[in-house]
C-alpha cells in the first residue's frame, strides 16, 4: 500500500500495472467545488483507491472515500453533519470513445489525475439533491402572517393571509 500524500497527480497507467492501493486521508482546503456546497469545511476526508486493469486491459479505479460533511438542513435550516460512504468503480479511458459496458468512465487524455478531484468528485456525487434531518427529526420553520401570529392549521386557503393583509390596508385608506 502507497501513501499518497506526497503525490498530487496520479499516473493510472503505471498505478492499474502494479495493482497499487492509496489509502489515507486529505484536507478539504483543496477541494474549492466542495467547499461551495459545505457549511464548513468538514474535518478529514479518507479514502481508499485500489488500480488495476479490467479483462479488455483498460486501467480501472475501485474506491470509497468517507466524509463528515457540515450542511444545512434544507426543511429546518439549521446545521446538519451528514455522514457520506461513497463507493466507487470507474474506467479511466484516454478518450470518450471506445466501449464502456455500461460502467462508469472518467476520461484523462493523459491518464494522469489529480487525487483530490477524484475525492472531490466522488463526494459531491454522493450528496443528496436536498440534505434534510431523518424524517420526524425536524420541521419547516413556521411562516408568519403580517400580524406575527401563527396561521390557524384549519385554514384552507392558501392566500388567506394576503387577504387579511388585503382587507386591513383597505379600511386604512378609506378613513
Amino acid at each position: 500500500m502507497r501513501s499518497a500524500s506526497t503525490r498530487r497527480f496520479l499516473d493510472v497507467e503505471g498505478l492499474a500495472s502494479e495493482r497499487a492501493v492509496l489509502a489515507g486521508r486529505l484536507e478539504s482546503g483543496s477541494m474549492p467545488r466542495l467547499l461551495e456546497v459545505v457549511a464548513a469545511a468538514p474535518a478529514a476526508i479518507t479514502y481508499r483507491i485500489e488500480f488495476a486493469r479490467d479483462a479488455s486491459g483498460r486501467p480501472r479505479m475501485t474506491g470509497r472515500v468517507e466524509a463528515t460533511l457540515p450542511l444545512v438542513c434544507q426543511r429546518c435550516l439549521d446545521g446538519l453533519d451528514l455522514r457520506l460512504d461513497a463507493r466507487f468503480e470507474s474506467l479511466v479511458l484516454g478518450s470518450d470513445r471506445g466501449e464502456m459496458d455500461g460502467q462508469d468512465v472518467v476520461v484523462c487524455p493523459n491518464r494522469r489525475l489529480a487525487l483530490e478531484s477524484v475525492v472531490e468528485d466522488e463526494l459531491l456525487l454522493a450528496l443528496p439533491d436536498a440534505p434534510v434531518h431523518a424524517h420526524g427529526s425536524c420541521e419547516a420553520p413556521r411562516v408568519r402572517d403580517p400580524d406575527g401570529r401563527l396561521p390557524s392549521p384549519r385554514s384552507t386557503h392558501p392566500f388567506s393571509a394576503l387577504h387579511a393583509l388585503r382587507s386591513r390596508h383597505g379600511r386604512e385608506r378609506s378613513g
